[in-house]
């Protein structure tokens, strides 16, 4: 029991050392140019998914993994390799800052779950939050930017915290 009490403090540690070292080095949010128009068609996107990268979990849930987006796709990896999945991106804003995927292709016990799923999202520096919700177009506010955690100690279901990797 103590090893996973340790294991969370050195994981809420490691998220409030990096918020720290984002603002701290006068990172925050970059300004963003709304696209309301944006959608998986590539033809119709003038701005690329704001999100495109490799991202780095930091919690709050076990279950480590990485996330990687790129102009069509969301893959998310488990980092001991026993589960991944393969989303497709139907639409996103990168203004409003929400998105929607679908899904293609698991294995194992992977994460998330569902068919079709709406995501919104908070991202401040190199840290960002994602809420999922199930179907499409249902976006729901993201809660706690940061924290994923409502009061004290409470945590919102399907939120997840990443920090970007280089």
């Amino acid at each position: 029991m103590k090893s996973i009490h340790m294991r969370r403090g050195c994981r809420a540690t490691m998220i409030a050392l990096a918020t720290m070292t984002v603002l701290g080095c006068g990172g925050g949010a970059t300004a963003v140019q709304p696209d309301a128009s944006a959608h998986s068609d590539a033809t119709a996107q003038s701005a690329p998914f704001e999100l495109q990268g490799t991202w780095v979990y930091l919690g709050p849930w076990d279950g480590e993994h990485t996330l990687e987006i790129n102009s069509g796709s969301i893959v998310y990896s488990a980092v001991a390799g026993d589960w991944s999945s393969n989303w497709t991106i139907k639409d996103y804003d990168n203004g409003l800052h929400h998105f929607q995927m679908v899904f293609e292709s698991g294995t194992g016990t992977y994460y998330p779950t569902g068919q079709k799923l709406s995501g919104t999202y908070d991202l401040n520096g190199a840290i960002l939050t994602i809420q999922l919700s199930n179907g499409l177009g249902s976006y729901l506010p993201v809660q706690s930017p940061g924290s994923c955690t409502e009061g004290a100690s409470t945590l919102i279901p399907d939120c997840r915290l990443y920090m970007k990797q280089n």
